[in-house]
């Protein structure tokens, strides 16, 4: 299935942040749920090892729970704390100061618009993107991987969608009542949450059509590739790949990083 690149209503300019946010925080449920993102661990670790890098920038973080489950799932295999910048081109800041007040000292929070394709050069870390790097067509996201190579930073981008409707179709068809029925146990709970999921089915909807997109937009490991810098700077390495994650799901990732020289 080719690549098609549809629009994703959250990521909209004028989408109320009401939704927005209550749709970042069902996904945060599932990262801290189903912890999609867990075998990813490895493969993070030893790319950030190679470049020297001890802590990491989440670009487009949304509520920022899959980088959080993955800097535990770090600290538990390899007996190390790794602290974790939160940054968004839309903050969510009242998911962002939980985060900083459940991790004090491990998790700091960026409460301007970070664009990913123009990194602050005092966000110093390794780069990665969690579940949003199909946000980008090719063109911003080939200036976001060449705007890490060229400032010798390592980056990461994983995705837990693929274009598979074998895999993604029945997931897609049951997300609604899975979300209608998880409303009692996503935190914090409000009163809005039950208005825009159980009464009114705004967010349901929502998340059915974006996590639609968001398969129908995911870059192969070949597609990814093809995006880098070619030629790219001299000592800076690109690996792509698959992994396995929940259920049937794979984990598609990019790594690139420097090489000290």
């Amino acid at each position: 299935m080719r690549r098609v690149h549809l629009v994703e209503l959250h990521e909209l300019r004028w989408f109320p942040e009401v939704w927005r946010n209550l749709l970042t925080d069902v996904m945060s449920y599932f990262a801290e749920g189903f912890k999609p993102y867990h075998s990813v661990a490895d493969r993070l670790w030893a790319a950030m090892q190679a470049c020297g890098a001890s802590s990491i920038v989440d670009l487009c973080s949304g509520a920022g729970k899959s980088a959080l489950t993955v800097a535990q799932e770090l600290a538990t295999r390899h007996r190390l704390e790794v602290s974790v910048v939160l940054t968004d081109k839309f903050p969510n800041e009242p998911a962002f100061k939980r985060a900083a007040r459940e991790s004090p000292g491990t998790v700091t929070t960026v409460n301007t618009p970070v664009e990913a394709t123009d990194v602050p050069p005092e966000l110093d870390g390794f780069r990665t993107m969690f579940t949003s790097f199909h946000h980008f067509r090719e063109e911003p996201a080939r200036a976001i991987l060449a705007h890490a190579a060229e400032r010798r930073r390592g980056i990461g981008v994983f995705e837990y969608t693929e274009r598979s409707f074998l895999i993604w179709g029945p997931t897609l068809l049951a997300m609604p009542v899975f979300i209608w029925l998880a409303t009692p146990f996503i935190r914090p709970f409000t009163w809005q949450r039950v208005l825009w999921t159980n009464l009114v089915p705004v967010v349901p909807l929502l998340a059915f059509w974006d996590g639609l997109v968001s398969c129908l937009r995911t870059y192969s490991p070949v597609e990814l590739l093809a995006l880098t810098p070619d030629p790219g700077p001299e000592g800076y390495r690109w690996e792509a790949g698959r992994l396995r994650s929940f259920g049937g799901c794979r984990v598609t990732y990019l790594l690139g990083w420097p090489v000290p020289t």
